[in-house]
């Protein structure tokens, strides 16, 4: 069979799409790139932390102090258990105006699903750092983001893979990687209550630097956020291209518009067929300009003219 007369179906369009998927996430980007430094200033911006943390916590509950009344415990049981191991920790600000009261007291978590803010959820910042292990292990870390991207309604799909990101991190039963990370980040503190009820006093510099921490969190998970955003916003015009070809012809010129080599004896396996609306040179148009950050509504334009023509045809 020629390769004009081979027809796509659902296997090797499928098949095409990981491969432009793959070359989209390898792609060097600004995008990537921003997410590569965001994760190494991240992992500093922890460590950093946590040494204040440290000195601000040991200030408050001296070493002595915890060791003598694990001591107690160790003698008279539960009545003396009032030490304990948390991640997460109540500063104020004792330099600050007591008129500003309000906004010298803050709460830091170094715990793997610490709360974010704006559109992110406790889940993302796992997903972000660990998204190399997830993908790894054979699961979507972008599952949330392409859902958005799509139609950003639940379904069975999504629940599946976000129940996988779940178990995997160990954010169900706060187990393997969620408790590593939690024991990484532990410190020993006098008072079994919430972490409110104790507040911990700190210097002005101290109080900054831990909310430049708490920043350097949410810029890293917006880094990711933005390029996975970009690569499925690509995607998903891909994958409605591929589904619009008729032959393995159409799949291969828009693969070679976008500088991927694609070996047809891999797909001359399985055939189907479809209705051909976009043109390949259209698509890889319109997806290279984006990638290249130049001005696409001229693209944008053309494309959707070329396949309004073609759906008036069909």
């Amino acid at each position: 069979m020629t390769q004009s007369k081979l027809r796509l179906n659902t296997d090797i369009r499928k098949k095409i799409g990981g491969i432009i998927l793959s070359h989209f996430e390898n792609e060097k980007t600004t995008e990537l790139e921003n997410y590569t430094t965001a994760k190494e200033d991240i992992t500093t911006a922890y460590n950093t932390a946590f040494k204040i943390a440290s000195n601000v916590v040991g200030r408050a509950y001296p070493k002595d102090d915890v060791a003598t009344l694990q001591s107690f415990k160790k003698k008279y049981g539960n009545a003396c258990d009032v030490v304990a191991k948390d991640s997460c920790f109540y500063f104020a600000n004792t330099e600050m105006p007591l008129e500003n009261e309000r906004e010298n007291n803050e709460h830091f978590d170094f715990k793997l699903d610490a709360n974010m803010s704006g559109r992110f959820d406790s889940m993302d910042f796992g997903i972000a750092y660990y998204r190399d292990e997830l993908k790894g292990a054979g699961i979507n870390p972008e599952i949330t983001i392409q859902n958005k991207t799509q139609d950003n309604r639940s379904n069975p799909h999504w629940t599946q893979e976000t129940d996988k990101i779940k178990k995997f991190l160990g954010y169900q039963n706060e187990d393997g990687i969620y408790a590593q990370w939690k024991d990484k980040y532990s410190l020993d503190v006098i008072g079994t209550s919430y972490c409110r009820s104790r507040t911990i006093p700190c210097s002005a510099n101290e109080f900054d630097q831990m909310r430049a921490f708490k920043n350097a969190r949410q810029v890293f998970v917006q880094s990711h956020y933005t390029w996975a955003e970009a690569i499925q916003k690509d995607m998903r015009d891909i994958t409605l291209g591929l589904k619009d070809y008729k032959y393995v012809s159409d799949a291969i010129d828009l693969c070679g518009a976008l500088g991927l080599d694609i070996n047809e004896n891999e797909l001359q396996r399985t055939a189907g067929v479809s209705l051909t609306i976009y043109q390949p040179e259209n698509l890889a148009s319109l997806i290279k300009s984006r990638r290249a950050k130049q001005d696409n509504k001229d693209v944008i334009a053309q494309f959707k003219k070329a396949r309004q023509s073609a759906v008036a045809t069909h």
